[in-house]
């Protein structure tokens, strides 16, 4: 290979975004070497941007509602809030569940919160290995991406879709699309290398999302939500960078970068 070739590729690998669809796509160390933005939108990232904004002093993604109880129960319960849900229900002995309603000032503001949730928070733990970890839905976008274009060394970027129980979720895909743009739109698109799947992210949001929320309430997620009582939940997670935050990945808790 010849110079210019392998200034070509270096380039390439400085500016690449991959959009993965589903957890299922990054086993192993797939994500080692990239930054990551973690999509959930209903509800997780939206819940704990909410907590964050709310004056939580940072919360810890655990992988599943029993590893909250661990993990409480390992360090020592004091102002720990035990927090998430299974199948969309808040579990029992738990002090707060997934709704993003759930997390006011009076409730979270200097606490420390465990949160384990059924699809967002695993995608979180596999995340964790990338250099930095950011948590985006709708509700705060426009803060994801300038947290990546402020950053000193953004790419190579991964976008991961939480998903729904480790397959293709119709809302963290768009979102992801969105995401992909914006992301366009603040740095020149000839200098950035996108994946066949953040491509198709952003045919997908220009499809579906002229709507969000009529989206979310359409989708199979949004579909179960109103199901199971919590249909109160779409308009929040359907806000469009409501919360100026970016939450990150710090030694092990999402925190607010800012605060």
């Amino acid at each position: 290979m010849d110079r210019q070739s392998e200034d070509t590729k270096e380039n390439q690998i400085k500016r690449k975004v991959d959009l993965f669809f589903t957890p299922a796509a990054v086993a192993g160390e797939r994500l080692k070497g990239y930054n990551a933005v973690v999509i959930d939108v209903l509800r997780a990232a939206t819940s704990i941007t909410t907590a964050l904004n709310n004056g939580a002093k940072g919360v810890i993604p655990s992988e599943s509602s029993s590893a909250v109880i661990d993990l409480a129960n390992e360090m020592g319960k004091g102002d720990l809030l035990l927090c998430g849900e299974k199948d969309g229900r808040m579990v029992e002995g738990f002090h707060l569940g997934n709704s993003p309603s759930d997390y006011s000032k009076d409730r979270v503001r200097g606490k420390i919160l465990v949160f384990g949730s059924t699809n967002g928070t695993p995608a979180v733990v596999r995340a964790s290995i990338a250099k930095s970890v950011w948590l985006c839905g709708f509700i705060n976008l426009d803060a994801i991406v300038d947290a990546i274009f402020n950053s000193p060394d953004p790419f190579p970027l991964a976008i991961l879709c939480a998903g729904k129980y480790n397959g293709f979720a119709l809302e963290d895909v768009a979102c992801g699309g969105l995401l992909v743009e914006r992301i366009i739109s603040r740095f020149s698109s000839e200098e950035l290398h996108l994946n066949d799947a953040a491509r198709s992210a952003m045919l997908i949001y220009k499809e579906f999302c002229t709507d969000t929320l009529t989206l979310l309430r359409n989708c199979e997620h949004g579909k179960f939500l109103i199901d199971i009582g919590m249909e109160s939940d779409l308009p929040i997670c359907a806000s469009d960078s409501l919360i100026p935050i970016a939450p990150c990945l710090n030694e092990g808790r999402f925190i607010n970068p800012d605060g």
